[in-house]
């Protein structure tokens, strides 16, 4: 998400808004995902499964995180930059 904020405010990418059909069921969906391969990590006792789903939620977190900042315009960028620094 950082890496397109920058590249809007930079020039390199467009800052016009991503905008997907239905962008709020994909967000949904990623946000059940998640909470589903929550629920699979903490009931699994295979390590290597255990691993799996830790690598599957950061590759599902970065594309939400281009997603949702790409959703947002050029103009709001630096409120979004905000909220990405205060983690």
């Amino acid at each position: 998400g950082s890496i397109i904020a920058f590249g809007k405010l930079n020039g390199n990418l467009a800052s016009k808004p991503l905008d997907l059909p239905g962008k709020n069921y994909l967000n949904l969906g990623g946000l059940g995902l998640f909470i589903f391969m929550m629920h699979l990590f903490f009931s699994t006792e295979s390590v290597a499964f255990g691993v799996f789903l830790l690598i599957a939620t950061g590759v599902l977190a970065c594309v939400m995180g281009v997603h949702l900042v790409g959703s947002v315009g050029g103009g709001d960028m630096p409120v979004c930059i905000t909220v990405l620094n205060s983690y």
